[in-house]
């Protein structure tokens, strides 16, 4: 009796060990299968990304999907945006003046007007010859924005897939990658391999990454992922962040300055960009002459359109923080431009 009770409890205890062994295995299996789904949903999800045709990247930002219209780059390597991308990224007041056919566009301390009919560009008091000009798409003008880095002060990069854009104000920098790896979706082990690069690779390093021992790069191809830090050499700062300090800022000086009036300024000298150039040329030349660089706008009572006035002021900003002057005025509205005056 007693021999039947031991073999029933070693029994029990074989199903038992049984029984934890199947629910390993099972375990096991559907980690395993967690693992292969995550693996494939990361490739598909790669091959998604990759859809579009070419890919632009602004200051390590992958800006694809939020333009209004493709990009375009032709057999030399220039990029061309459509004019409503380059008024969204580059210059919210840039403007396409249809009596004289040019795309007019400022920065901090440039104003440039591109001839749509010709290869010809206007910045400041200079003409030049553009290497390709402006092309007209019918329902659109695309900008080659490889001509215009003077004016935006910008580094452009293409490839045959992809343009990269840094601003040369911001901060630019790289490091090597010391063996060959694969340049990741995320940080971590999970992550998809977008491709593989070499050794001694140069990226653009754009942050750490959250995930301890990774870092966020940038390719020369426009591919943006992660690879682990210790397989890349010490970062090498090419490039300082200058936060602006490249701009004089002088404070307005009303009582040495250059005044203008509603008698300097009308419908007929402002109209359009060839006769306000000439206006601002005559106002440039005044101040360096005379040592006043502050321009005084005393004309609260005018005549003029508003629509002059207001590209007159956006075209005559840029030219007076070139030469380290200021804007003084009495006019309760004033044009608010991202120059800032």
């Amino acid at each position: 009796m007693v021999q039947a009770i031991n073999m029933g409890e070693k029994m029990g205890r074989r199903k038992k060990v049984n029984k934890n062994k199947f629910l390993s295995r099972i375990f096991l299996l559907v980690v395993i299968v967690i693992i292969i789904l995550i693996l494939f949903s990361n490739i598909f999800k790669k091959k998604n990304k990759d859809e579009f045709d070419l890919r632009i990247i602004i200051d390590n930002q992958d800006i694809t999907e939020s333009l209004v219209s493709d990009i375009y780059i032709d057999k030399d390597g220039v990029l061309y945006m459509s004019m409503e991308d380059v008024k969204n990224i580059f210059d919210n007041d840039l403007y396409f003046e249809e009596n004289t056919k040019k795309i007019i566009t400022t920065s901090e301390t440039k104003v440039a007007a591109i001839d749509t009919r010709s290869d010809k560009m206007e910045i400041n008091s200079a003409v030049i010859m553009l290497s390709t000009g402006v092309i007209d798409y019918g329902t659109t003008y695309y900008i080659p924005v490889s001509e215009m880095t003077k004016i935006y002060n910008i580094e452009v990069i293409t490839t045959e897939k992809s343009a990269i854009i840094n601003s040369l104000y911001k901060e630019l920098t790289t490091v090597k990658t010391t063996k060959k790896v694969s340049l990741k979706e995320k940080g971590g082990f999970f992550g998809g391999t977008i491709q593989k690069l070499e050794q001694d690779k140069e990226v653009i390093f754009i942050e750490n990454s959250e995930k301890k021992g990774w870092i966020k790069v940038l390719t020369y191809e426009g591919k943006i992922g992660y690879i682990k830090e210790k397989n890349t050499s010490e970062k090498n700062q090419k490039r300082v962040d200058m936060n602006n300090e490249h701009f004089t800022d002088k404070e307005p000086d009303i009582n040495n300055s250059i005044e203008l009036t509603k008698k300097t300024l009308t419908n007929e000298n402002l109209r359009d960009f060839t006769e306000r150039k000439k206006v601002i040329e005559d106002i440039i030349a005044k101040m360096l002459s005379k040592e006043k660089y502050t321009v005084y706008l005393n004309i609260e009572k005018t005549d003029v359109d508003s629509d002059f006035l207001d590209r007159f002021i956006i075209e005559l900003i840029p030219r007076i923080k070139e030469i380290g002057g200021s804007i003084a005025r009495n006019w309760r509205k004033y044009v608010k431009s991202k120059n800032g005056f």
